[in-house]
């Protein structure tokens, strides 16, 4: 074949490869402003979702400090003012004393069975298990939790001969007179377990205030920015905030412990 019916050939050939390019990236464009708006909705909803299950568990937190909740576990030793956060953290996830009569020793766990899980979370699995607290064995794998409680009102620090020890932290009725401490929030599971700490408690190192407590080195911080890199936060006045900067918020008192 003639040299120039062979160039022209290869031109009209790759023309017609650029058209078929550009009516590509139109298809792509076309998909992606169909898909995203969806995806970004399917986002909101789990952010919606997330949200509602941190109020419930919030509201459930005012008659159990209350003492409008008869059971309290192991905390009815210290009387009806008296409690410690694991054992409501334990009546939320229902296991140890919580355990419903006639239940297997293990019974599986998903977003529609508690509150206590993060729609937003990659990991879905979790199980209750029966005849232990959360910090030895009731729920796992630890990896897979995404929920956790403020550790300042689970281990409150107590300084001895100048040293800073963590103690359990007994609550009561008086908590509620703070209702902008935080309570629970979304947490990496997966990074407390590889820094072999619980998953459970979680509370950052607060540097900004004259106190200094057990958790200035930051060792208990494992927040999850899940939601468009936000954290959701429930406090104890029942409503739920997100911040992509939480510990930095001004009227959030991350640095609150109890009394005893």
């Amino acid at each position: 074949m003639h040299p120039r019916i062979d160039s022209q050939f290869a031109k009209e050939r790759r023309a017609f490869t650029l058209i078929e390019l550009l009516i590509v990236m139109a298809i792509i464009a076309l998909l992606l402003s169909i898909l995203l708006p969806a995806f970004a909705g399917r986002q909101a909803a789990r952010d919606l979702n997330c949200k509602a299950n941190l109020r419930g568990v919030a509201f459930e937190f005012t008659p159990f400090a209350d003492g409008s909740n008869p059971v309290h576990g192991d905390s009815d030793a210290l009387g009806n003012q008296r409690f410690f956060i694991e054992d409501f953290q334990e009546s939320i996830y229902k296991i140890a004393e919580f355990w419903g009569s006639g239940e297997p020793e293990r019974v599986p766990l998903d977003g529609t069975s508690t509150a206590m899980m993060c729609p937003s979370a990659s990991a879905s699995r979790l199980e209750r298990r029966a005849g232990f607290p959360c910090s030895s064995g009731g729920i796992g794998p630890q990896r897979n939790v995404s929920i956790g409680f403020n550790m300042r009102l689970h281990k409150r620090t107590q300084e001895v001969d100048g040293g800073l020890y963590l103690q359990n932290a007994r609550l009561g009725p008086h908590i509620l007179g703070f209702p902008d401490v935080p309570l629970l929030f979304d947490v990496d599971g997966a990074a407390a377990t590889d820094s072999e700490q619980l998953p459970f408690y979680s509370a950052p190192a607060i540097t900004n205030d004259k106190f200094v407590d057990a958790y200035e080195n930051g060792s208990r911080w494992f927040p999850s920015k899940r939601h468009r890199n936000k954290l959701n936060v429930a406090f104890v006045g029942g409503h739920v905030l997100s911040s992509s900067d939480p510990v930095n918020e001004p009227w959030w008192r991350w640095n609150y412990q109890p009394d005893f």
